[in-house]
């Protein structure tokens, strides 16, 4: 597949450049199908209310024509006067509509603030682009559209009028009360089967818009690998970070390895060093690894000197303990007494720990680890070490 078709689904940031540039999926159809049936919904239903205030009016208006007297001085009164009479009159409807409109467009798309599409486009005035626009396909589709449109309404109006022809012939002899509830019923019937079908067509253009405004936002395999890449990080770049940084962290702890002890392992599969001072509540850990890096703590350890000490239980729990964090009270005896068994081989121990006797009782009770800890125990020879 080419890699440059756009095939792949929106990602939420594509989504969210789109909404910041107003481009969402919105039909203008559903708005005006709406806004026309909540229209026709109150004219049924404020009739009375509007036909009073309208025969107020004109009884203000036309029924006082001859005492009326304009002149250049009093025109914009009288004009200001009956516009704010009309309006008031068309206020609930003015109201209603307006209200419907902000409920649908918020249903469809939500708060959207985007001053991009109020931006001067000179692009527009081009006559070219104008055409271009025009006889697209997104083009020919409204114009089909509006043609269906027109003509089903049309349609709908005609199949009204014929049925109920008779009657309207017959309203000629009507008075004229009844033949404005005639034609009010008449009218209704009209306005409620072309506001059912403008509904109908206006849902089915609000999917259309929907698949219209999916497409128009699909994305490249490329550009969702160079979106992940910004917002993530490059797996490479990340990648190496991660090295770094545990080359770091193992560069530390070899660091730290050097003012071990005592190195206790399992013997090759755990390895963990610990360190102890006289001034410490317990030993703390200072190095850990498994497997290889469990070899190659040995491996350093036995170069440093350090006595490596074979006791696979104690190992696996040591090893459950945090870097730089003091060994558990459930663990301090059994580190003691290993510390203590080893100080009798090691030389170097041995003098650290000449005065624990006094200030330290784990150690000062301590027997050899090998008949308390569990399990076979040894120190591991190392070469240049004083305690043989």
């Amino acid at each position: 597949m080419d890699q440059g078709s756009k095939t792949e689904p929106a990602t939420p940031r594509q989504r969210q450049r789109a909404r910041q540039r107003g481009q969402v999926a919105r039909s203008v159809e559903l708005v005006s199908a709406l806004m026309l049936f909540a229209g026709f919904m109150m004219l049924f239903m404020l009739d009375e209310y509007t036909g009073h205030k309208f025969i107020d009016y004109f009884q203000r208006t036309a029924g006082q024509a001859d005492r009326i007297e304009l002149s250049p001085s009093t025109v914009y009164a009288f004009a200001s006067t009956n516009v704010a009479a009309v309006l008031g009159i068309l206020t609930p409807y003015l109201l209603i509509t307006t209200l419907v409109v902000l409920i649908v467009n918020f249903a469809q798309v939500g708060l959207v603030f985007a001053s991009k599409p109020l931006a001067p486009d000179l692009g527009r005035l081009n006559p070219l682009k104008g055409f271009q626009r025009i006889f697209s396909m997104r083009g020919m589709v409204e114009l089909v559209k509006n043609l269906l449109k027109l003509m089903m309404v049309a349609f709908i109006a005609g199949t009204v009028i014929s049925k109920l022809w008779p009657g309207i012939l017959s309203g000629i002899a009507m008075s004229p009360f009844s033949a404005i509830d005639f034609a009010q019923s008449v009218a209704m019937k009209i306005a409620l089967f072309c506001c059912a079908l403008l509904l109908i067509l206006a849902i089915l253009d609000y999917i259309y818009q929907k698949y219209e405004f999916e497409k128009s936002i699909r994305m490249t395999k490329q550009e969702i690998r160079d979106e992940y890449k910004n917002q993530e990080g490059d797996p490479q770049i990340k990648r190496r970070i991660r090295e770094m940084g545990r080359r770091i962290a193992m560069s530390r702890m070899f660091e730290q390895l050097q003012t071990a002890d005592a190195v206790i392992t399992n013997p090759t599969h755990y390895a963990v060093a610990v360190v102890y001072e006289l001034e410490w509540p317990a030993p703390k850990v200072v190095a850990k690894g498994t497997d290889y890096m469990a070899l190659r703590i040995i491996r350093y350890a036995e170069e440093l000197g350090l006595p490596v000490y074979q006791q696979p239980d104690l190992a696996r729990a040591l090893f459950k303990v945090e870097l730089d964090d003091f060994v558990p009270a459930n663990l301090f005896k059994a580190v003691a007494r290993v510390l203590a068994h080893l100080s009798r081989h090691d030389a170097k121990l041995r003098k650290k720990f000449r005065g624990v006797r006094s200030s330290t009782p784990p150690l000062t009770t301590a027997r050899p680890a090998a008949s308390t800890a569990g399990g076979s125990a040894h120190v591991a020879p190392t070469p240049g070490s004083p305690r043989r």
